[in-house]
This record gives structure tokens, sequence and C-alpha cells, in this order.
């Protein structure tokens, strides 16, 4: 076999995947998170949007 194959698991802040090679990160509900994503959505208050919000933004 050619080495192992993980299913593409997405981000639960930005929708792209996380690589579960690198990223073993989750939120608060067990979701698989980007480490940017994550820390970028604690430090964001609530109800505020800015463009260093854009889920393109967090991808590691």
């Amino acid at each position: 076999m050619g080495g192992s194959h993980f299913q593409e698991v997405p981000c639960a802040l930005c929708s792209t995947p996380v690589d579960l090679q690198v990223d073993l990160h989750a939120d608060e509900n067990g979701k698989a998170v980007h480490e940017d994503c994550y820390v970028k959505h604690l430090t964001t208050s609530p109800g505020t949007i800015s463009p260093s919000n854009s889920p393109t933004d967090c991808q590691s």
C-alpha cells in the first residue's frame, strides 16, 4: 500500500481541510479546527466582523 490516507476533515470554522497529521486541534465541541482559526475565534468579540475574520485568513 502507498502510505496512510486520511479522510479530509473540514475545519469547523473556515471549512477548509484540516491536515490531521499536523493540526491536532479541536474546538470546545470536539470539532477539528486549525489552530490559527481557533485563536482568532477566541480573540474576536462576538458580533464583530472584520476583514481579519475571513475564512481564508485562518488556513494553516
